[in-house]
C-alpha cells in the first residue's frame, strides 16, 4: 500500500484540497439578465453556469468578468485565483426570445503544488512526495429557457485536470420575491461511472449587488486522490455589477 492509499493519509489530503477542486470544477461568470426574467447577477446558479448574458463589468468572488462584444466576455474565478489556481476564460452567450444559449472555455494553471505538498507532508510524515496536478482546460455549454420568474436550464461540462471530468446538470431558479430567487440543481458525473450531484440555495440579483448562499452535494471521485469523495460543500458568492 502506498502512503497516499492509507486511509489516514487520504483523510488529511481530503481536508487540504476540496476548496481548490470546488473552485476549479465550478468555474463562474458574473452577469445580468433582462428585467423580465430571473437575474442571478453572477451568471451562476450554484455548481453550474447560469443561462444569462453578460452586459456589464462585474467584480465577484465566483466570477469576475468583462464583456467585450457580440455576447463575448472574458472572466476569471477569484476563488480559484486566491487558492493558487490562476485561470482565464472566454464565454459567449445569446438570448433569442425565451431561449438562452451559452458556450464557454477556461484554462487553469495550478501554481500551488509546493504549498499544498508542504501542508500534506507536514501532516502526514509517511508521505515523502505529494505533487497535485490540477492544471488544464474546461469547456461547457448551457441551454436555458426563461419563463418570466422561472429559469430552466441544462448544462454539459467537460474538464481535464489530473483526470477527465464530464457532467450533465439540470437547474432551475424561481424568483419568489423582488430580486430574490430560490435555486435547485440535480445532475450526474458520467465520466468514470455515474455519480450524483445536487444543490440548493438562494440568490439575490439586484441592479448592482449580487449574493448567493447555498450548499452542493457532489458525489464524485476526487481527481487528486482516487477513491476519495467530496461531500457537502458550502456555496458563497458576493459580487458588484458596474452599470
Amino acid at each position: 500500500m502506498s502512503p497516499l492509499e492509507h486511509p489516514g493519509t487520504r483523510g488529511r489530503v481530503r481536508r487540504v484540497l476540496p476548496c481548490v477542486l470546488a473552485a476549479l470544477l465550478s468555474p463562474a461568470l458574473a452577469s445580468a439578465e433582462d428585467a423580465q426574467g430571473v437575474r442571478t447577477n453572477t451568471a451562476r446558479l450554484l455548481g453550474t453556469d447560469a443561462a444569462e448574458v453578460i452586459d456589464a463589468p462585474v467584480l465577484g468572488l465566483q466570477r469576475t468578468a468583462l464583456p467585450l462584444f457580440a455576447g463575448l466576455a472574458v472572466d476569471t474565478s477569484l476563488y480559484a485565483d486566491a487558492l493558487l489556481a490562476p485561470n482565464l476564460g472566454l464565454r459567449w452567450a445569446a438570448a433569442a426570445g425565451p431561449h438562452r444559449f451559452v458556450l464557454g472555455a477556461r484554462y487553469t494553471h495550478f501554481v500551488g503544488a509546493s504549498v499544498y505538498s508542504g501542508v500534506v507532508e507536514s501532516e502526514a510524515p509517511s508521505v515523502t512526495r505529494f505533487e497535485p496536478e490540477l492544471s488544464g482546460p474546461a469547456f461547457y455549454g448551457v441551454y436555458g429557457l426563461s419563463l418570466g420568474r422561472l429559469l430552466l436550464q441544462a448544462e454539459a461540462r467537460y474538464a481535464h485536470y489530473t483526470s477527465d471530468y464530464l457532467s450533465f446538470t439540470a437547474g432551475a431558479a424561481f424568483q419568489f420575491a423582488g430580486n430574490w430567487s430560490v435555486v435547485g440543481e440535480a445532475g450526474l458525473r458520467v465520466e468514470g461511472g455515474p455519480a450524483a450531484r445536487l444543490g440548493a440555495g438562494i440568490r439575490y440579483g439586484g441592479e448592482h449587488l449580487g449574493l448567493g448562499v447555498g450548499a452542493t452535494y457532489v458525489d464524485l471521485n476526487d481527481p487528486a486522490v482516487p477513491g476519495e469523495k467530496l461531500a457537502v460543500l458550502p456555496v458563497l458568492d458576493l459580487s458588484w455589477t458596474f452599470r
